[in-house]
Order: structure tokens, then C-alpha cells, then sequence
């Protein structure tokens, strides 16, 4: 018998123009190509899990770290990302926290999603905290409003005094700190945070230059709040 067939160039051009694309379904084909002659080939498994996320094809995509756990190495993200998307959260917090090594930053968002889709409220707001305190980043306005979104659910002298603690400067997180405030009874400062909600939006609106009528729908549920 012959030698098997080696991938060829031409493979990992086709690999990678499909990847940098966005054509994820026939990088996978060209992915499972490559894999079919050679079973261990690394880059062809990393970009085939990556098409699998990609697709959303969660189970496919555990299952193919779970046959390949010594090629597939330095995914601890991925991995956990993949049971959560396929609604196990609790095993995606026990890869999370199995890892003995310092998580990194896309690691730790991801385990306050997790620990918040778990209803652990009090430790997914400590992680946060952490989160916004250790990042200077564009994504800083995304994890108010999750911290916000978390806080509702917290007892109410676990954030009496850590209402002031959020930023209100946009329409969403003035409406979550609103929110927060009807939660736990606190209908004056509501009342407060509803007004500017009201003026914030009616100035992102039009800043958007957006029909009166749009701004009339998006203003009438922070009214119908008040």
C-alpha cells in the first residue's frame, strides 16, 4: 500500500480564505477534507472547532474536544463556551474552575454569565466588580448593564450602597439603575432616574435623527413605568 496522502498547501490556502470569509460551512468541509488524511493535523482541528462555534453546533463541537483532548490543548475558553451555549452551565463552571491557572479576561466574563445564568447573583456581581475594576476597554458600558442586571436580584442591603457605585449615562444603564431602585422600593429615586432616562433617550434618539413617532414608542414604557 501507499504512503497516506499529506494535506497540501493548496488545503491550507483554501482553509484560510474560507475562515477569513466568514464561510464557515465550507471551511468545515474543507477542514474535515484535511482531517480525513490526516486525523491529528492541529490547525485543521482548531479551525474545524472554531467553524463548529461559529455554526452554533455546540454538541458537535464538545464532542470533537472531547476526542481530541491531547491535540486540542489551550481552549479552556472554547470549551467552556460550548457547554454553556449548550445550556449545561454547570458543567462550564466546573471546567472554569478546574483550570489551575489564572483566568483570563474572556474567561472571567464568561464565568459571571455563567454564574448569573445559575442564579448565583452574589458571585456573579463580585466577578463584575472585578471585571470593571481590571479593564479600560470599549466593552465597559456592556458590563455595567450586566453588573446592573444582576443587582436586581441582590438583596437590598447587599446594594444599598452599591446603587451610586453604577454609571447612569446612557438611556440602558439610567433604565437598569432605574430598575434596581424599584426592586427594592426605592420609588422616589426611581421617579428621579425615570425623568433623566426620559431626557437621555429623547437626546440619543434624535441624535440619530429618528421620527418622532419612533421616539413616542421607545419613551412610552420609561412613562408607563413612572
Amino acid at each position: 500500500m501507499g504512503e497516506k496522502q499529506r494535506p497540501t498547501y493548496s488545503h491550507y490556502a483554501e482553509l484560510n480564505r474560507c475562515s477569513q470569509n466568514g464561510e464557515y460551512e465550507r471551511a468545515l468541509k474543507v477542514a474535515n477534507k484535511i482531517l480525513g488524511v490526516s486525523p491529528d493535523e492541529i490547525l485543521a482541528l482548531h479551525c474545524k472547532l472554531i467553524c463548529l462555534i461559529q455554526l452554533s453546533k455546540f454538541d458537535e463541537a464538545i464532542a470533537l474536544i472531547n476526542r481530541n483532548p491531547h491535540y486540542l490543548k489551550d481552549i479552556l475558553f472554547e470549551k467552556a463556551y460550548c457547554y454553556y451555549r449548550a445550556n449545561k452551565p454547570a458543567d462550564a463552571l466546573k471546567i472554569l474552575n478546574k483550570s489551575e491557572d489564572e483566568l483570563d479576561l474572556r474567561c472571567k466574563e464568561l464565568k459571571a454569565q455563567i454564574l448569573y445564568r445559575l442564579e448565583k447573583y452574589d458571585e456573579a456581581a463580585k466577578m463584575y466588580h472585578e471585571n470593571i475594576k481590571s479593564t479600560n476597554d470599549d466593552y465597559e458600558e456592556e458590563r455595567y448593564t450586566n453588573l446592573s442586571a444582576v443587582m436586581v436580584f441582590l438583596n437590598r442591603n447587599d446594594t444599598e450602597n452599591q446603587i451610586d457605585y453604577l454609571k447612569d449615562n446612557t438611556y440602558e444603564l439610567c433604565y437598569n439603575k432605574a430598575c434596581i431602585l424599584i426592586a427594592h422600593e426605592n420609588y422616589t429615586e426611581a421617579e428621579k432616574k425615570l425623568k433623566q432616562c426620559e431626557k437621555l433617550c429623547r437626546e440619543a434618539l434624535e441624535e440619530d435623527e429618528a421620527a418622532e413617532e419612533e421616539i413616542d414608542i421607545e419613551l412610552a414604557l420609561i412613562k408607563y413605568m413612572r
